[in-house]
């Protein structure tokens, strides 16, 4: 074996373990999905310019003439925006879907769920056990009844 493919599969397996053992060192929690819907936000546009050009030749001399036209497109982005109350705090979080084809979270409103938090970021446990990362935009403490 050469010395390199040994060093790649030792970081393979390194890479692997500590993946996993990453995963698998979350506090997942209990909570009840309150709502769940999709937000489209608009964050820009593009521009982009087409310019087309025509030589004349004109009694011996050259012409030339162009005609460019703009055409001016949103930038969309897709979220999908999940309210979750966990046993002490409420969370509103949001994932970015990254391409159209993107589905957000297996869930359903009202259902139980498993949830954890890594920083300002929510991870949900959908019912077919994917993980989803979403952005956390608001918490706010449950009132005891």
């Amino acid at each position: 074996m050469k010395p390199t493919g040994y060093f790649v599969r030792i970081f393979f397996v390194v890479f692997l373990a500590s993946t996993f053992a990453f995963a698998a060192a979350r506090q997942w929690q209990n909570g009840k999905l309150l709502d769940t819907e999709q937000q489209k936000v608009k964050e820009g546009s593009t521009t982009t310019y087409n310019t087309d050009g025509q030589v004349k030749n004109k009694n011996g001399k050259t012409g030339y003439s162009e005609n460019t036209t703009a055409t001016t497109s949103d930038n969309i982005d897709t979220y999908e925006v999940y309210t979750i109350r966990g046993p002490e705090k409420t969370y509103i979080a949001r994932e970015k879907l990254l391409f159209p084809w993107s589905k957000p979270a297996n869930v359903t409103v009202g259902a139980e769920l498993k949830y954890a938090i890594d920083g300002r970021k929510l991870i949900i446990l959908d019912e077919d056990n994917k993980e989803h990362k979403a952005s956390i935009v608001k918490t706010s403490m449950n009132h005891s009844e």
